[in-house]
């Protein structure tokens, strides 16, 4: 059994690794104190630059993968099961989250294109963070051959993402931003509001004594009967 405690760059106390963790260059990774990996992590690749702050936790089943790139984590930060981390493959790719954030299960999160999540953001179930894509503009040759586009995507602080919900490329959620469950989020946000729908409108300001546009609710519901 590998004593990944022992291989660590730097290993804080308290570092719990489960017997059945996989990482295949632990070598690069500096973890603070009381990081928890749990049973069925396991992390491929070989990163640039590793930093998990302390009191970070990989729950069950968690699937982390990079190359020459970035992945940089504040403390208190939290991957429940089965989350997906793809890190990217270019010295430009990274992933960076502040301290507090947490992803529920079944996360699929792409640093490909520079992916940045401030303090206190909540990201629910089955959330996708697409920095990258395919040249769907290419035409003579199938998508799965035409390489990755990618541009950053970033989430502000005190961010809620709901359930299901896609935020593309190229796209800023402001502070203080909620968006609802199934939500499609092509376009940067305004601070401090509630977006919903495909693709994602805002809905209301928070605190607007908690009315939601009417105008806006119709053409979502239009939406949904089409």
């Amino acid at each position: 059994m590998v004593d990944y405690r022992e291989r660590f760059r730097v290993c804080g106390k308290g570092v719990e690794v489960a017997d059945d963790v996989y990482i295949e260059h632990p070598e690069v990774m500096e973890v603070g104190d009381g990081v928890r990996f749990m049973k069925g992590f396991y992390m491929v690749g070989g990163l640039k630059r590793c930093r998990i702050g302390a009191n970070v936790v990989f729950y069950p089943g968690c699937f982390v993968q990079g190359t020459d790139s970035v992945f940089e984590i504040g403390e208190h930060v939290e991957f429940f099961p089965g989350c997906y981390v793809s890190i990217g493959q270019w010295e430009s790719s990274f992933i960076r989250i502040g301290d507090r954030s947490h992803f529920s299960p079944h996360c699929a999160i792409y640093g490909w294109g520079g992916l940045t999540v401030g303090r206190y953001c909540n990201v629910a179930a089955h959330v996708v963070l697409a920095t990258v894509g395919h040249h769907h503009e290419l035409t003579d040759r199938p998508m799965a051959l035409t390489g990755e586009k990618a541009k950053p995507i970033v989430l502000e602080e005190d961010v809620w993402i709901g359930c299901n919900a896609t935020v593309t490329s190229g796209v800023t959620v402001a502070c203080g931003c909620v968006v609802g469950a199934g939500a499609v989020v092509t376009k940067d946000t305004e601070p401090m509001c509630i977006y919903a729908g495909v693709p994602a409108l805002r809905v209301c300001r928070r605190g607007e004594n908690g009315s939601f546009h009417l105008g806006l609710m119709k053409e979502l519901d239009s939406r949904k009967l089409q």
